[in-house]
């Protein structure tokens, strides 16, 4: 058995005994988690030199646009001390 066949057997058991419901919930978490994983790696492993600095950021269409709505002034401070 390779990888494949180790990761499914698992996941084929708790397909076969959970709700559609518990399915649904479970994908939509998977689906946040690895996005949110990958935008981190992105971030932090594929930097331009040749493009200004990115504000670092958990989620990917979100951004940072929740600490910048709350106090912009505080957020521009605060990016420019990082930088």
């Amino acid at each position: 058995m390779g990888i494949l066949g180790i990761v499914a057997a698992p996941v084929e058991r708790f397909a076969a005994s959970s709700s559609t419901i518990t399915l649904v919930f479970a994908s939509i978490t998977s689906f946040l988690v690895l996005a949110v994983v990958i935008n981190v790696l992105n971030q932090m492993l594929f930097r331009n030199p040749h493009e200004p600095p990115m504000v670092f950021h958990l989620f990917p269409i979100i951004g940072s646009t929740i600490p910048y709505g709350i106090d912009p002034y505080k957020f521009f401070f605060a990016c420019r001390e990082k930088v």
